[in-house]
């Protein structure tokens, strides 16, 4: 009996000439646009509704996100239990995401089940009836919420790090209190909510089996959303101002620390951000990476270290974290470092290079491999402007780039001076 051989991969294909089909766009008579990925084959159908504002928009802290967060809770003709009970039978479900930059509504329904469920999603998205009884219920659940992750090092560096990235004069900046997370009430919730879900705040993605019939049902119901104010563009953020290096919280019972090492960096249509991009997958984006060999294979700091880009108006955060033994918190720091220079020094070896090159190519092929996920790619890429052509661009930056090129930006940007520490543990 012959076994397959398991020690050997199989032979790497490159991805070239993919050329993805752009979604069909309807603008609805208020000024909606809406895109649509076409799939005969699938009958559960799936709707994102994005609006323009996030936690960058937020004032006073939490009241937007609040807002958002409690609309299935407030139907104005269905309690909380009922309206659960009426997705769940006609197979529906919507949940709801808080970014930095936008709110999106994610809605999937039967297709067959349209006419019964979608009028009453509709109903609370666009005139919520916010109750006290579900306020007060979700504030102690968030109260409870902050007690328990005020004792976790990650959650907490986290939180220290947009501190120092956006400072307390912004919302997203603020720390979460018992204080202001009481203080929210619904009149604030109704007016945030006026002001952010109108037109021209709003776009809309949609996949799955579409037809005439489901395609007007979506629209005479959208078409209602009013016209308004667009939300502000954050561009040009003055970010960690007055930030010394390191910010340190002392945690001594703690048996790990967290650490985060972030610089700000380019923003999503910079020409950088694609090779920036190459660059940040192989110091610690996937787990061949340079860290992850580093601080786990080599050293045992740490089960995982990453590195990673978020990316906020026309500006991004470049990010390494990992949880560490406190024991080894400060060698994990340096080791971190060490890495970057070796990246600035040494010249990195081909096979590295294609190695990432594959991954890379296999995780782009995976953001577009259906319907579904090609719907979350395309509705990333409409937030910067973009569209279905950015693929075989990002493709093409990561058939060319050299390791030759890739050393020479990691001495641009790897530059220590640059870089701020958040540290939550112990130092031993």
């Amino acid at each position: 009996m012959a076994f397959l051989d398991r020690s050997t991969p199989p032979a790497p294909y490159p991805v070239t000439d993919i050329t993805l089909t752009a979604p069909r766009r309807h603008v609805l008579p208020n000024g909606i646009p809406l895109f649509v990925i076409d799939n005969p084959s699938l009958d559960l159908i799936h709707l994102t509704v994005e609006v323009g504002a996030g936690a960058l928009h937020e004032t006073p802290k939490h009241v937007l996100s609040f807002a958002y967060l409690l609309l299935k809770e407030s139907s104005p003709k269905h309690s909380a239990t009922e309206m659960d009970g009426l997705l769940d039978f006609y197979g529906a479900t919507c949940s709801v995401s808080v970014t930095l930059e936008s709110i999106k509504i994610k809605i999937t329904f039967p297709k067959k089940n349209v006419a019964d469920i979608l009028p009453s999603i509709f109903e609370f998205l666009s005139t919520p009836h916010y109750r006290e009884e579900n306020l007060a219920l979700y504030k102690s659940r968030r109260v409870k919420d902050l007690e328990y992750n005020s004792q976790k090092t990650n959650v907490r560096c986290s939180q220290l790090a947009k501190n120092a990235l956006f400072g307390n004069k912004m919302a997203a900046g603020q720390f979460s209190t018992r204080e202001n997370l009481m203080a929210v009430t619904i009149p604030q919730m109704e007016q945030s909510h006026r002001e952010t879900f109108c037109a021209e705040n709003i776009r809309m993605f949609a996949t799955g089996n579409f037809d005439t019939e489901l395609e007007n049902c979506i629209s005479q119901l959208f078409e209602q959303i009013p016209h308004g104010k667009r939300a502000a563009e954050i561009r040009d953020l003055a970010l960690f101002e007055g930030v010394s290096s390191p910010v340190f919280e002392q945690m001594p019972d703690s048996v790990q620390s967290s650490i985060m090492i972030c610089r700000t960096g380019p923003g999503y249509c910079d020409e950088q951000r694609r090779p920036l991009t190459i660059l940040s997958t192989l110091t610690g984006g996937y787990f061949s990476s340079r860290l992850m060999q580093r601080l786990r294979e080599k050293d045992g700091f740490t089960y995982g270290v990453y590195s990673d880009l978020t990316y906020f108006g026309n500006q991004s955060l470049f990010s390494i974290s990992s949880d560490v033994n406190v024991q080894h918190t400060q060698a994990a720091i340096d080791a971190c470092f060490e890495e970057l220079d070796r990246l600035c020094r040494e010249p990195i070896p081909d096979e590295e290079v294609e190695m990432v090159k594959h991954y890379i190519e296999g995780s782009l092929l995976r953001r577009v491999e259906n319907s579904v996920s090609y719907l979350k790619q395309y509705d990333d890429w409409q937030s910067y402007g973009l569209d279905e052509r950015e693929f075989q661009s990002m493709l093409q930056q990561v058939n060319d780039i050299t390791a030759e090129e890739l050393m020479d930006l990691a001495k641009i940007f790897f530059e220590h001076n640059k870089f701020t520490q958040i540290i939550v543990g112990n130092i031993l």
